[in-house]
């Protein structure tokens, strides 16, 4: 895995938008690695929030809990295995709880 320098968590002082989610996938990654995540569910869970990047074309930090929860619902409808809609929610959960700082009832138990 590729080193990153992040010197504060979830400041990122980047010109350009690419710079700026390249910066939240190091921090992302550096986030798995320390919750003891092995490389392969590493990888599934980066792929998880690039899938949802192309999406919405737009940087992740800019994302609302609405377009999220409407993202996974849109997941839900399509059908995937039980499994596969788990890594999905616990990916996104991870980045936006963890990388993001955000505190979201998206995520919260009911």
């Amino acid at each position: 895995m590729a080193k990153c320098k992040i010197t504060q968590k979830g400041t990122v002082n980047q010109k350009s938008d690419s710079a700026a989610i390249n910066a939240l996938k190091c921090q992302f990654l550096t986030d798995m690695e320390l919750a003891g995540m092995n490389p392969v569910s590493r990888k599934r869970y980066l792929y998880v929030v690039e899938h949802l990047i192309r999406h919405y074309w737009c940087s992740p930090s800019e994302l609302t809990e609405q377009q999220v929860y409407d993202y996974m619902l849109e997941h839900h409808r399509q059908g995937p295995a039980k499994g596969t809609f788990r890594l999905t929610h616990f990916a996104l959960r991870l980045f936006f709880k963890d990388t993001l700082g955000r505190d979201w009832a998206l995520f919260k138990k009911k």
